[in-house]
């Protein structure tokens, strides 16, 4: 039989748990996560940390502000072209930015302590770079190539190389700032890749190439294949022969070589005996006239003038003597020599090939760049820039006639 006073012990350490029961609901009332937005802040309270008692947050910054290091509250970030002084205070307070010094730059918001520095383009012979703007506080140097050129990679240790043309080939893709021309081969030629360049099937020595140049192939029939060589042969002949002709037609139609005698060598009488003798000749003979120019000056000249000395004293002395720089002199030049070959008289005279391309590139206007590259010749010859010198390549370019042009246009100013 239990005795009376065991129920009355039991019932209290039953309303003792009732009572933490409803407690520990209470509490759980107040410990729900309540989220609370602060300025620049998402912040949210969650249950205690029953290890330690205390309460733990987890703070998420909006976009355009960054956490304080530490990790009480949010700051906003400072605008391109600043950076980061000093941090704020408080969430409703702003942070110290100061402006990126001369040479550095921020392209974008930013919690960084210091502004990028600016990099120069590379402009050596390595990599042929040009600046297409300059750097400022909020954006980097801008590098590029010339027209016609594009970059071999698309970081900044990129390259300048010219477009290829695609000879022996036509463009299939153009060439932009970032990639080079593609080129499609004409059949018999192969496109040699590293180099972007149509080569002949003649000089292909591995398989890949072969293939290409097997593929392209025509077949023909061992019967007429002799016969249709013989064919193409005589129409290529005469397809030259009428080419050379309207040529040679063309250029005495529009570049005629003018015959000048020189001002020092002015003698009525061998004039008069030159016409004579030239007029029984044909117009278009222009060796012929040269040959009796020659012997009419050896019979008016005195025989020890002739044995003596090349060329008259005054001819002599104005060939050694470097070209003034005088327009009047460089027009002279120009003048006589034919436009169509004056890439050519540029090359004899030394002018390397690049420095003609580039002269003629920057002036699109022929007559400009004919008198840059005559001014850019005489600048490099130095005392060799002499008429002696102009007269010799002239010769070598069978335009002897334009030498004694020159002499009787400067004679006449």
């Amino acid at each position: 039989m239990i005795p009376l006073g065991f129920f009355q012990v039991l019932v209290i350490p039953v309303n003792l748990i009732l009572i933490q029961w409803r407690i520990g609901e209470s509490l759980a009332i107040s410990l729900i996560s309540e989220p609370r937005r602060i300025h620049g802040v998402l912040a949210e309270k969650h249950t205690f940390d029953h290890s330690s008692g205390r309460e733990r947050r987890d703070i998420q910054c909006q976009v355009g502000h960054y956490l304080h290091p530490n990790g009480t509250h949010c700051c906003i970030k400072c605008h391109k072209g600043t950076y980061l002084s000093e941090h704020c205070s408080g969430s409703d307070k702003a942070p110290t930015c100061s402006v990126c010094r001369e040479g550095e730059y921020m392209p974008s918001q930013n919690s960084s302590p210091k502004c990028f520095a600016c990099q120069p383009c590379r402009t050596n012979t390595g990599f042929h770079q040009i600046t297409k703007s300059n750097c400022t506080k909020w954006e980097n140097t801008v590098c590029g190539c010339y027209s016609n050129q594009y970059k071999t990679t698309r970081n900044a240790e990129f390259v300048c190389k010219n477009c290829s043309d695609c000879h022996n080939g036509k463009i299939r893709q153009d060439c932009t700032p970032d990639s080079d021309t593609i080129c499609e081969c004409h059949r018999g030629f192969f496109l040699k890749e590293d180099q972007n360049e149509c080569l002949p099937c003649s000089s292909c020595d591995k398989e890949d190439c072969k293939e290409h140049c097997e593929t392209g192939r025509v077949i023909k029939s061992p019967s007429n294949s002799k016969e249709l060589i013989y064919v193409l042969s005589f129409l290529t002949i005469i397809f030259a022969v009428g080419f050379a002709v309207f040529i040679i037609k063309a250029i005495k139609k529009y570049f005629p070589e003018r015959q000048c005698f020189s001002s020092c060598t002015s003698d009525q009488q061998l004039k008069k005996q030159l016409a004579s003798k030239t007029a029984d000749k044909t117009k278009n003979s222009l060796l012929d006239i040269k040959e009796e120019m020659i012997l009419g000056t050896m019979q008016v000249l005195p025989l020890s003038q002739a044995q003596g000395q090349e060329l008259p004293d005054c001819i002599k002395s104005a060939r050694e003597t470097r070209i003034s720089d005088s327009p009047v002199v460089l027009y002279a030049v120009m003048d006589a020599v034919p436009v169509l070959r004056w890439k050519e008289f540029m090359r004899y005279l030394g002018l390397s090939e690049n420095t003609i391309d580039r002269i003629f590139f920057d002036h699109r206007h022929a007559r400009d760049a004919q008198y840059e590259t005559l001014k850019e010749w005489r600048l490099l010859a130095n005392h060799d820039a002499t008429m002696e010198r102009i007269s010799q390549v002239l010769s070598k370019m069978d335009l002897s006639g334009c030498i004694e042009e020159i002499q009787e246009a400067l004679a006449k100013q």
